[in-house]
């Protein structure tokens, strides 16, 4: 032990007297030296621990520019006395630990002379006891992953922290995981150095650290440290042939490059081991080069492993990568079947095969362009023409910028730790805040900082004076309610935020503490501040469309009943007493649409003003903003708000009549259809391709809605009806057999008694349960006639409607094609179960992408001539799928992704859905629309209507329809009918 002891003591000294060699390498001169990013990251590095070695620090080097030489130049410049390195994998460690053994690289490039002898290293695999760590002490660096701490205790834990000077990171986007968290902890008097090619997470948890260094990617490129990157495309939409389309591409290039002397490797890329096994035989028939399946459950993997170091094989079909720190420079060429969802992961990939070297040629990936699976940045790889090199520095220069940018943020607070503290929790309070009006003068940030009560108290203060923004969190000890004693006290952390809006001079403040406490930080930072109660504080409804009163509390002028709370349906009463006086708002809680989004908005008579959710401290502030606008607005009168709410019957002994229209619960929006589905009978249907009927009333108490569903082959399936009975004080769903699976499979039946249908009426109510839902300024609204667009149909058989695969223009949606298709750019086909819209039709300006939705239907043959008339049945269906079609409001690529999605399972019957266009335009409009506003329209399209002879029914449900989607969505609607 006494031996060992004396070797690190050997060691360290010999670093004390040692002169790191900071030589800059010169290319053009074959001189040796470090590089350019290498140097600057020490120079970084060495400053920081000079003049703030408290605060944690991350260095940004791209993959391949020298990140893990750099970390062992810092261990001997920096003459760190014992460091713990910590590696995300296995690999990592053996492969950090074996170059830190022989720092034979810094050695090659006179970095490091003979006068530095090696460290002696030490490797964490498994968990350790306190009484062991001190064996550790003969190690000048010590190498772990944080599996292995994982095993530690606490005790044993702080006892490696107390025997370690510093702590560096490598993969620091790892760091804020659970594991990790949990030594950073502990290791928090130390000085902590991250290294990362990528510093920011996917998950939105906040990576620790101030970057001191960022080598962008642009430079890494422009100095050479990168090959260039080929992107070579192929466009196959059936899907049943891209793998092949892709693979036959790979091969080509593989065998070109190694036919001109280039001993380049391929890797195969699929997102999960099934695809991989799916995969392999597109590649097991070029014996000639060797193909290997390797994933974590492949027998023999380690042998594997080194075969293909030993470049046995010339196509490695993997999962992703083969573990991260795994350096191949060979692995030139990469096919990449299922494309990355993670700018991190894409860039750390795609760094893996850009390493330079004069024996290989530059770095080709291949992929399938067609309906592309990513994000709006990783879209811009997909494009036909793209330059991988510029596109893959944009995106990392964005990423690492927009993290540089909320340092800058969190910096504005304050200039010492606090800030650092507050947003190391990564604050998400309740959206909720009291308003008050306050002069410029009287804000009074700065006092922010004497909120403390005593010395012992602990707080965090931090102020953005630029955004008018104070956030305190602070340690509070109360009483514990159970006992009448001051021994003992429960401690709470709450938080407190200010946010003064300049222009309307009005002050918001949100706290999780008691009235008491937030009076006191009022006073503080405000002087005279005037707080706004009362009606006006109910102008934060106004504007929200199909609103529905969740929870009422009312004052009441009677000696014996001072205050009533009303939770449920039971508003009718209740917005009676308002209008008539007997009772005044305390407070209301309601939920409907604004903007055509889902809003909830809560507001009190003392000034409370409320959404139901949790966010971040940015969002808080524009919520703040918006609340401004309205309760500053003296044209809003708060007596009329409420005219326009929702209403609500209890249903007793029978259905109502005239429902025309089922829609799943309201929880479910496009976006969870999506991910959940139907079972029947073992087949399962994506609930997107489910479609509901129109609401059969069998009898008094019976409801029916017919089910048909989508199969994977195409046909259509009739499941078993749903079936709702209402009860005496209730009501029950049926539906057997049929299960809902979200996460894991459960009874469709049960799910429905908690969450019902949603049914809307003629006279526009909307029945849910047992409960029939209207408002009085909706009910019973026809459709004005002035508003019907007749056109003349001519000889078109208006009892056809389908265009089908044929693309028969001899049709109602023919027609309506024929008629509008020089007015787009774009037009789709969407005819079917599932639907979006019969036509999905689309043209551009610079700003926004302008999508106009048709609705088509035929009119029925009777004596085998279809005429149009005043039938009321020829409207429900049309009118029912408009209003159903307003849930792709707001979804964005997920609209696209629907039509490439139908566009492609279209093909192999040869039903080509566009119309006018290419696959590409939809391609490019699904890009665009994360930058560019989307303005929706709904057509009702019905040559069975006769202009002339529309009925009042007719009108009834249009007018109902009519009004739903303008409510939700605010979009403009057209009803086109016949003469």
């Amino acid at each position: 032990m006494a031996d060992a002891a004396g070797k690190y003591l050997d060691v360290y000294r010999s670093w004390q007297q040692h002169l790191f060699n900071f030589n800059l390498d010169d290319r053009e001169t074959e001189t040796p030296g470090l590089r350019k990013p290498q140097l600057a990251a020490l120079y970084a590095s060495l400053g920081h621990l000079v003049m703030s070695p408290g605060t944690t620090a991350t260095i940004v080097m791209p993959t391949g520019t020298g990140k893990t030489d750099t970390m062992l130049g810092l261990l001997i410049a920096g003459r760190l006395a014992r460091t713990l390195v910590l590696v995300p994998t296995d690999p990592l460690r053996s492969q950090f630990s074996e170059k830190c053994v022989e720092l034979k690289k810094l050695r090659e490039i006179g970095a490091v002379s003979d006068t530095a002898l090696n460290p002696v290293v030490r490797v964490i695999s498994s968990g350790m006891q306190v009484e062991e760590i001190q064996q550790l002490a003969e190690a000048n660096v010590i190498v772990a992953t944080p599996q292995a701490l994982l095993f530690f205790s606490n005790e044993a834990l702080e006892a490696l922290a107390g025997l370690c000077t510093h702590l560096v990171v490598d993969e620091a986007h790892h760091v804020a995981a659970m594991t990790w968290s949990r030594v950073k902890t502990a290791f928090k008097e130390r000085p902590c150095l991250q290294f990362t090619a990528t510093p920011f997470r996917e998950d939105s948890q906040p990576l620790d650290g101030k970057i001191i260094y960022n080598y962008p990617l642009k430079d890494a490129q422009n100095d050479g440290y990168f090959k260039q990157i080929e992107f070579h495309p192929v466009r196959e939409y059936d899907l049943e042939l891209a793998d092949q389309a892709v693979a036959d591409k790979a091969v080509e290039l593989l065998r070109k490059d190694r036919g001109q002397g280039f001993n380049h490797l391929l890797l195969v890329r699929a997102r999960t081991q099934a695809r991989a096994i799916k995969l392999f035989p597109l590649y097991e028939k070029h014996e000639d080069l060797s193909p290997v399946l390797i994933h974590s459950k492949v027998p023999n993997r380690d042998r594997l492993l080194d075969e293909i170091v030993a470049k046995k094989h010339k196509i490695i079909v993997c999962v992703d990568m083969l573990g991260e720190g795994f350096d191949l420079p060979e692995l030139k060429i990469a096919a990449i079947h299922d494309q990355h969802q993670s700018p991190a992961v894409t860039l750390q990939f795609i760094g893996r095969l850009t390493r330079v070297s004069k024996e290989l040629g530059d770095a080709k990936f291949v992929s399938n362009i067609a309906n592309q699976r990513v994000d709006s940045q990783m879209a811009a790889l997909y494009k036909e023409s793209a330059d991988w090199s510029a596109v893959i520095r944009d995106v990392s220069q964005d990423k690492i910028a927009r993290e540089i940018e909320k340092e800058a943020f969190t910096e504005q607070f304050s200039d010492d730790a606090d800030a650092e503290d507050i947003f190391g929790l990564n604050p998400n309070p309740k959206v909720s805040a009291v308003a008050y009006h306050v002069e410029r003068e009287n804000w009074r940030p700065e006092k922010a900082h004497f909120f403390a009560q005593s010395k012992k108290q602990r707080d965090f203060v931090s102020i953005n004076e630029a955004s008018d923004t104070i956030i305190v969190v602070a340690q509070q000890e109360t009483p514990v309610s159970w006992a009448k004693t001051s021994a003992i006290v429960d401690t709470n952390w709450v938080i407190y935020m200010a946010y003064y809006h300049v222009p309307d001079r009005t002050l918001f403040v949100h706290t999780s503490a008691d009235e008491k406490e937030a009076t006191r930080f009022l006073k503080l930072i405000a002087k005279d501040p005037k707080r706004i109660n009362g009606e006006p504080v109910f102008r934060t409804l106004h504007d929200i469309k199909l609103m529905r009163l969740q929870n009422v509390g009312l004052s009441r002028a009677r000696k014996d009943l001072k205050f009533t709370m009303h939770v449920g349906r039971d508003v009718n009463t209740i917005i009676r007493e308002i209008e008539t006086g007997a009772a005044k708002k305390s407070n209301i809680f309601a939920t409907g649409y604004e903007d055509g989004q889902r809003a909830t908005v809560g507001c009190s008579h003392k000034g409370k003003i409320w959404e139901m959710n949790s966010s971040t401290v940015s969002y808080w502030i524009e919520w703040c903003k918006r609340a401004s606008s309205k309760l500053n607005n003296k044209d809003i009168t708060p007596a009329d708000i409420l005219k326009d709410v929702m209403r609500a019957d209890k249903i007793e002994a029978a259905w109502p009549t005239g429902l025309f229209y089922a829609d799943w619960p309201e929880s479910i929006e496009i976006e969870n259809e999506q991910r959940i589905s139907l079972e029947f009978e073992g087949e399962v249907f994506n609930l997107l391709d489910v479609e509901l009927g129109k609401p059969r009333r069998t009898n008094d108490l019976t409801l029916d809605v017919a089910v048909i569903a989508i199969a994977e082959d195409g046909a259509e399936r009739e499941l078993p009806d749903i079936t709702v009975r209402l009860l005496e004080d209730s009501y029950k769903f049926s539906c057997p057999g049929v299960k809902i699976i979200f996460s894991e499979a459960n009874s469709f039946e049960q799910y429905l008694d908690a969450n019902p249908l949603v049914f809307l009426a003629v006279d526009g109510s909307m029945v849910e349960g047992n409960y029939r839902f209207y408002s009085t300024k909706s009910l019973d609204l026809k459709l004005p006639i002035g508003l019907l667009e007749a056109w003349e149909w001519g000889d078109t058989p208006i009892h056809k409607e389908s265009m089908k695969a044929a693309g028969d223009l001899n049709t109602v949606q023919g027609f309506t094609y024929s008629r509008i298709k020089d007015d787009y750019t774009f037009i789709f086909n969407d005819d079917g179960k599932g639907e979006i819209a019969d036509l999905v039709a689309i043209r551009e300006s610079k700003d926004a992408i302008y999508v106009d939705l048709y609705h088509c239907k035929y009119c029925p043959q009777k004596d085998g001539k279809a005429q149009a008339g005043a039938r009321v049945d020829d409207v429900y269906e049309v009118c029912g799928q408009a209003s159903r079609s307003v849930k792709w409001l707001h979804t964005e690529k997920k609209f696209f992704d629907r039509m490439m999605e139908r566009y492609q399972k279209g093909l192999p019957t040869k039903f080509d859905r566009i119309l006018k266009g290419t696959p590409m335009d939809l391609e490019l409009l699904r890009n665009k629309c994360h930058d560019h506003e989307m303005i929706f329209k709904f057509v009702i399209v019905q040559p069975a209507i006769s202009k002339e002879k529309v009925s009042a029914d007719q009108l009834a449900v249009l007018g109902t329809s009519y009004s739903y989607i303008k409510s939700v969505s605010g979009s403009e609607v057209r009803v086109i009918t016949n003469q």
